[in-house]
């Protein structure tokens, strides 16, 4: 669990150190960036891959679920390993006060009654000791069955992490596969309104047919349909990659 600990601060000190040095003072107006995909490299505007990864581990709440699982599976051993405990007890018992008696004469049988005041303090103390066989002898069994859980609850903890970082990954090779989209469909949107002025000027002078003119457009429909799509594609990567890593790169794209 040291190892571990050590590491969850080693990795938070890389992203606090890498969100200075790069990203300034946090979100601030004056931090924002202009981000141009026709132009600009996603990559260059981002942090190193291995930031993201080790950020987004640091940050994930279903990490932290599964250490504080473990932390209480850790007191719960403690408890199994104190639970013999139980099996003694000390009573001590304290009575004082003040008593008073009218008693009958039973010798002389003429009923006389005779009263007796009293002062009296007693103190008592016991040591009970049980002993069952049966939880005494599975106690190191339950011992070892909370460490089970310990390290269940880590290995899940790696297990969300891994997913996690092979999400962070998915997400950032998306994102530069988006930017190169949005790239390619520019240049198809480009040739294609461009073919469809010239098919535009032909169909007026009658030079191509009205069905040959509604092919081009839904040819240039397309176009232009792929391209936004990459675009919103793109916005959308960017965001879950900010939610997923906990990082804010305060980029605006400028392509809508």
């Amino acid at each position: 669990m040291m190892k571990s600990m050590l590491k969850i601060i080693l990795t938070g000190i890389l992203v606090v150190l890498y969100s200075i040095n790069i990203f300034g003072q946090g979100t601030s107006n004056d931090d924002i960036i202009y981000f141009n995909p026709l132009t600009d490299d996603i990559t260059k505007r981002l942090p190193p891959l291995r930031v993201l990864v080790d950020s987004a581990a640091y940050n994930s709440p279903s990490a932290k679920y599964e250490e504080l699982k473990a932390d209480y599976y850790y007191y719960e051993q403690i408890s199994a390993a104190r639970e013999w405990l139980e099996y003694f007890t000390v009573n001590i018992d304290a009575v004082g006060g003040h008593w008073d008696y009218r008693d009958k004469d039973e010798f002389t049988k003429n009923d006389r009654f005779y009263y007796q005041e009293s002062w009296r303090t007693a103190f008592a103390g016991m040591f009970y000791m049980r002993m069952p066989i049966g939880p005494m002898l599975d106690r190191r069994n339950r011992i070892n069955k909370q460490k089970k859980w310990i390290e269940i609850s880590l290995t899940q903890k790696e297990i969300n992490i891994r997913y996690l970082q092979e999400r962070v990954i998915l997400i950032y090779n998306d994102l530069i596969r988006d930017q190169s989209e949005i790239r390619i469909y520019n240049d198809y949107q480009t040739f294609t309104m461009m073919q469809m002025q010239m098919a535009q000027n032909e169909f007026l002078n009658g030079e191509i047919s009205t069905a040959e003119y509604t092919r081009l457009k839904e040819i240039q429909t397309t176009g232009s349909v792929s391209y936004h799509q990459a675009i919103a594609s793109f916005n959308k990567n960017y965001q879950t990659l900010e939610v997923i890593t906990g990082i804010k790169f305060n980029l605006i794209t400028v392509l809508r």
